[in-house]
């Protein structure tokens, strides 16, 4: 799908609202809104009938005696868990299910093989305690991702390998707009996370480099200081900041949704307007959502097996 830039640019068109500044016309966050809104609403109607869409796995580095991890912030309402797994090896073969059980059950006084895990408060707690190190890997349904605009074009960077530390110079740098979340992203320019969910202190600096011969200024490039917990990865040049958690600058959805994100965005501006062509807008909208809905209840054609499932409690042991 496009950069979201350029589907706001085109809503602006079909709407007849070219005209903004920054004190009149409709500003690029109210357009944001209502592109988000449109794929929160959209994913809500897929996953109610086509649960199995949107699934991702995320692997968690198992420490012996700690029995909380953190489910991804990324978790669709934030418990939609499909599946979890330890290995206490952390290899792929070794890898067994863990029964989802209450808080009642619960068991820290002792430590042991995995067998069961509870949820509560944000958090998966396995069951028992593990007595070893290991590999929890966890199945869940995801959120798409946020859309936001891009607010630095990264030039170089400097990285060190033991701390996480990034030094990132900008081409270009909205510092206003960055200094309004707690968190950023590191995109590639078709929107994949290289780096996701930096917290970010909004201090930066601004570099100058001049011509020693004439003490002209021939560039200006912005320097932020990052740090992340996830391991250490390169940040190529010509990757892009994308402000917010979770974010990113093009849509998770595949590009025959593009069409849905427009109508829905196009049809709150001219709601928003007071237009009459809204009342048109919304049926249309109405009848791409069914189309779009149907069209993912066909992602397979293949041959679905009943699972069968075998209790692993004799396990604990």
């Amino acid at each position: 799908m496009r950069y979201v830039q350029k589907l706001i640019t085109q809503v602006r068109k079909q709407t007849e609202n070219e005209d903004v500044t920054n004190f009149t016309g409709i500003q690029d966050s109210e357009f944001l809104q209502y592109f988000n809104d449109a794929q929160h609403n959209l994913q809500a109607l897929i996953t109610q009938q086509h649960p199995s869409v949107f699934v991702r796995e995320k692997i968690y580095t198992v420490s012996a005696n700690q029995d909380k991890y953190e489910i991804p912030s990324d978790c669709y309402l934030g418990n939609k868990i499909l599946n979890v797994e330890f290995s206490s090896t952390g290899d792929e073969r070794d890898y067994y299910p863990l029964a989802q059980d209450s808080l009642k059950n619960r068991n820290s006084m002792y430590s042991a093989s995995p067998y069961k895990y509870i949820r509560l408060d944000g958090n998966i707690i396995l069951n028992p305690k593990p007595q070893s190190s290991g590999k929890l890997k966890v199945t869940y349904i995801y959120r798409v991702d946020n859309l936001n605009l891009r607010v630095g074009n990264v030039k170089t960077t400097t990285s060190s390998v033991t701390s996480g530390v990034w030094s990132l110079d900008l081409n270009t740098v909205d510092i206003s707009y960055l200094q309004n979340y707690d968190y950023i992203c590191i995109v590639d320019k078709k929107g994949n996370q290289i780096l996701k969910n930096l917290e970010f202190n909004p201090t930066i600096d601004t570099v100058e480099i001049t011509d020693p011969n004439t003490g002209a200024v021939t560039d200006v490039y912005f320097t932020i200081i990052l740090e992340a917990t996830d391991s250490v990865v390169e940040i190529p040049s010509g990757s892009y900041l994308v402000a917010g958690e979770n974010s990113t600058s093009h849509s998770n959805f595949d590009d025959s949704v593009e069409r849905y994100l427009i109508a829905y965005c196009a049809w709150k501006i001219l709601k928003r307007d007071s237009s009459m062509d809204s009342n048109e807008a919304i049926q249309e909208l109405s009848r791409m959502a069914r189309e779009i809905v149907d069209s993912y209840g066909l992602i397979s054609d293949d041959l679905q097996l009943i699972p069968q499932l075998n209790d692993f409690e004799d396990w604990s042991y």
